[in-house]
C-alpha cells in the first residue's frame, strides 16, 4: 500500500468494496431492509463502503509511513486504519441516512459508531490479511520462476563475482541497484528499470550485500552508493530524492551516519 495514489491500486479494491455493499444491500442490516428499498440500500451502502475503504487506505499508508507504527504487523495496521476511518464514516451514515430515509437523533452516535467501528475493523483485517498472504504467494512465485530460469554462461559468471545478494533480484530490473525499502515480511527491490517484491528480510539482504554496496538510512530502507541525486527536506527530516525520482526518508537513528558518509549537507 505504499503508492496510495496509484490507481492500479484503488482499482485493485473495487472488486472488494462492490461484493461488501452487495452483500449488505441484499440483507439488509442496521434495520435497512425496512426502511430502505433494495435500490435505496444498495446506494446506500456503494456509498459509504467506498467513503469507508478510501480512508482505511489512506490510514494504512499514513501508519505505514510512520517509523513508530511502520513495525506494526499488518492485522494492527489495518485495525487501527479501520478504527480510526469509522469517526468520519460515521458522520457520512447519519448523513445519507437522514437524506435517504430520516434524520437520527444524536443519542444514537455512540451505538452507531461502535458498530461501524466493529464492522470496518473486522473488513479491513480480514482484507488485509488476504492481500498480505496474496503477496505472499507471488512472492513465492516469482523466485521459483527466476530460480528456473536458464541462465547464460556471462550472466552466470557475473553472478560468481557479484555479491549473493544480486542472484535475488529479477532480470527484469537490470543490476543498476537503487534501494531496498521493506515492506512487512516482504523487500522491495528499486533499481533504475523499476521495482519488484522478494520474500527476504532486509537485514538478510544488508548481509549479502556487506557494507560497501550502500547504506542503511532508516529502519526500512537502504540505499546504494551513487544513487543519490539531491536532498530534500519535508516536514522537518531529510529526504534523499534518488535517480529515478524516488524519495527516501532518513531516520534521526542513521541521519549522522548518513551525514559522514557524506550524502548530506553538514
Amino acid at each position: 500500500m505504499r503508492e496510495i495514489t496509484g490507481w492500479k491500486l484503488l482499482l485493485l479494491h473495487v472488486p472488494w468494496v462492490l461484493g461488501f455493499a452487495i452483500v449488505m444491500a441484499v440483507i439488509g442490516p442496521f434495520g435497512s431492509y425496512l426502511s430502505m428499498g433494495f435500490p435505496v440500500r444498495l446506494f446506500f451502502f456503494t456509498s459509504t463502503a467506498i467513503v469507508f475503504w478510501l480512508q482505511v487506505i489512506l490510514y494504512a499508508h499514513l501508519l505505514r509511513s510512520f517509523e513508530p507504527t511502520s513495525q506494526w504487523p499488518v492485522a494492527a495496521r489495518m485495525a487501527a486504519a479501520g478504527l480510526v476511518a469509522s469517526v468520519p464514516g460515521t458522520a457520512v451514515v447519519m448523513i445519507l441516512v437522514g437524506w435517504l430515509v430520516r434524520p437520527i437523533p444524536f443519542s444514537f452516535v455512540p451505538e452507531i459508531l461502535a458498530e461501524n467501528a466493529i464492522l470496518a475493523m473486522v473488513v479491513s483485517v480480514l482484507v488485509g490479511l488476504f492481500i498480505e498472504r496474496r503477496r505472499h504467494v507471488d512472492a513465492d512465485s516469482e523466485r521459483a520462476r527466476i530460480a528456473a530460469a536458464p541462465t547464460a554462461p556471462a550472466q552466470a559468471a557475473q553472478a560468481t563475482a557479484a555479491p549473493d545478494f544480486f542472484r535475488r533480484v529479477p532480470p527484469a530490473l537490470g543490476r543498476d541497484l537503487l534501494a531496498l525499502e521493506m515492506e512487512d515480511h516482504y523487500l522491495r527491490i528499486h533499481t533504475a528499470l523499476g521495482s519488484d517484491l522478494i520474500l527476504l528480510r532486509l537485514r538478510d539482504a544488508l548481509t549479502e550485500l556487506g557494507p560497501a554496496h550502500g547504506r542503511q538510512v532508516h529502519r526500512s530502507w537502504w540505499v546504494a552508493e551513487g544513487a543519490v541525486a539531491s536532498v530534500d527536506r519535508e516536514a522537518g527530516r531529510s529526504i534523499l530524492v534518488l535517480r529515478n525520482g524516488l524519495r527516501v526518508p532518513v531516520s534521526k537513528t542513521y541521519r549522522e551516519q548518513v551525514r559522514e558518509a557524506g550524502w548530506l549537507p553538514a
